[in-house]
């Protein structure tokens, strides 16, 4: 049996890596990410969010490259990953129109978690968002 610490976070990062494959160091781009666990949050409307991200990778101002996938690792969760140079303004448009908006709040409360890469990659990230109340979260300022 996995630990309670594996079972929140291992999909998250090994999925993350792997859906990421075309992030490029070279350049200032740095990768914002969502996972969505579905199964915590019983009535989440996942097509609607997912049209939700899709409307946000549109933006070109902020959104340079974007991967979406799912998979299941002790429950089905959804990546919604964004390339970017501006994360903080990324992450704070994310949060008004999908983490703030009636239809999702409580929902991505009990079932989300938000990461943004350094610079240098996945191995150095900070965790933004988490359902977890537990688990510390750095604010937008600090990316």
């Amino acid at each position: 049996s996995r630990s309670q610490h594996d079972r929140n976070h291992s999909p998250t990062l090994t999925a993350i890596k792997q859906a990421a494959v075309w992030w490029d160091p070279s350049t200032a781009v740095r990768s914002v990410c969502v996972q969505v666990q579905p199964e915590r949050a019983p009535g989440i409307d996942m097509a609607g969010l997912t049209e939700c991200f899709r409307d946000l990778a549109g933006r070109i101002d902020l959104v340079r490259n974007h991967s979406f996938d799912s998979g299941y690792d002790d429950g089905v969760y959804y990546n919604f990953t964004f390339g970017t140079e501006r994360p903080v303004d990324l992450w704070l448009a994310m949060q008004e129109s999908i983490f703030q908006a009636p239809q999702f709040k409580v929902h991505m409360a009990a079932a989300s978690m938000a990461m943004c890469s350094s610079e240098s990659g996945w191995d150095d990230y900070v965790q933004l968002y988490h359902w977890d109340p537990e688990v510390p979260v750095v604010p937008a300022a600090a990316l």
